[in-house]
């Protein structure tokens, strides 16, 4: 990478790291399981269960290498793609934040965050 930065000359405002994390909402601890060491050992466990009454979000963070940082977007699950309230009822005159709504609550190609 290090020669292609080089070759081209790439400076350090044109190289960008884009992150996606997803986050429960209404979870706020890791979810534990209790099960015998006999079915462990024997892998009968495949997972855990949540009671389904959690929703799903995405945080999108750029930032470049110069340390500029774009305006964070949150992803929310929703089939209307419709802006809701309570997505931004705690937001401040001067804050600037994007969002969307995609059918899984992550981001896709259908999703354009320009």
């Amino acid at each position: 990478m290090i020669q292609g930065i080089e070759k081209y000359n790439i400076t350090a405002e044109n190289l960008y790291n884009w992150d996606e994390k997803g986050f429960v909402i209404g979870q706020s601890s890791a979810v534990k399981r209790i099960m015998t060491r006999s079915a462990l050992e024997k892998g009968r466990i495949m997972g855990a269960c949540q009671d389904g009454n959690r929703e799903f979000i995405s945080l999108l963070a750029c930032i470049s290498a110069d340390g500029k940082s774009f305006s964070p977007a949150l992803i929310y699950k929703g089939k209307s793609y419709d802006l809701q309230d309570s997505w931004v009822e705690d937001l401040q005159e001067e804050d600037e934040v994007y969002f969307a709504a995609s059918k899984n609550g992550w981001s896709c190609d259908d999703l354009d965050l320009q």
